[in-house]
């Protein structure tokens, strides 16, 4: 329906699921790669996979590795504070000419996982103030991937309405939000359920060059929900059946 398009995940995608402790994620990132997405952010879920520190990261790096699209997180580090491995904090997409920086950032509540206690979790709106002129500097427009949850997402739009960034992307608690929240002069922020609640989000930015710089100057969002009236693709029904025929007895 539409060009310039980007495809993206907010994280959470396979714990609590009906899989989770059978593939672990493999089978939403085949889905994932099969759809071509431009790249996802780490949430908090992803940390703690399984109740092993060894373990719930083997897990997540390899679906970090399976993924053929960039993964992001910033503000969760190795104690080193070097960035995970395969991990990046930001990425610069080129859009039909348009460069478009999106950074990435994970929940708070990674800090109090025992799986997490040999990485740093940095606060989200400072990871995000201090990448933000880096990222300017690389791209047209900024976006902003995010797994903060709505709470630090609104304190964001606070403290960073005018910096640039003109959209956030949210996730963590799973909210349906119909229309994405937005203030006069502030940042837009849009979240599409998740878990028991699926929908693909769906928001059209209007921009307008102004003296040199992209300016957001309409926005519109919907969400489509995903149930049993969308016919499944071919490619991706034979993707989850290639998975589920592994855990399924065929009938008799």
């Amino acid at each position: 329906e539409a060009q310039n398009v980007l495809l993206v995940d907010a994280g959470d995608i396979f714990v609590r699921g009906p899989y989770h402790k059978v593939f672990y994620g493999e089978l939403e990132m085949a889905v994932f790669n099969a759809l071509n997405y431009d790249v996802w952010e780490l949430g908090n879920n992803e940390f703690k996979g399984h109740p092993d520190q060894s373990v719930a990261d083997e897990k997540m790096y390899n679906l970090i590795k399976q993924a053929k699209f960039p993964t992001l997180c910033a503000n969760i580090k190795n104690n080193d504070d070097s960035y995970l491995p395969g991990v990046k904090p930001y990425i610069i997409k080129s859009v039909n000419g348009i460069t478009v920086g999106i950074i990435g950032v994970s929940s708070m509540k990674v800090k109090g996982y025992p799986q997490a206690s040999n990485k740093i979790v940095e606060d989200p709106l400072l990871t995000v103030k201090t990448l933000l002129p880096k990222v300017k500097e690389e791209s047209n427009i900024q976006l902003l991937l995010s797994h903060a949850g709505l709470a630090a997402d609104v304190q964001m739009d606070m403290k960073l309405a005018g910096s640039g960034l003109s959209l956030i992307i949210g996730a963590d608690d799973h909210y349906v939000i119909k229309q994405p929240i937005y203030r006069s002069g502030g940042i837009p922020i849009v979240q599409a359920g998740g878990e028991d609640n699926i929908y693909l989000g769906r928001i059209d930015l209007k921009y307008e060059n102004k003296n040199g710089t992209w300016v957001l100057v309409s926005h519109s969002g919907r969400l489509y929900p995903i149930d049993d009236k969308v016919p499944m693709d071919p490619e991706i029904r034979r993707i989850v059946d290639q998975y589920l025929s592994k855990v399924q007895k065929p009938a008799a």
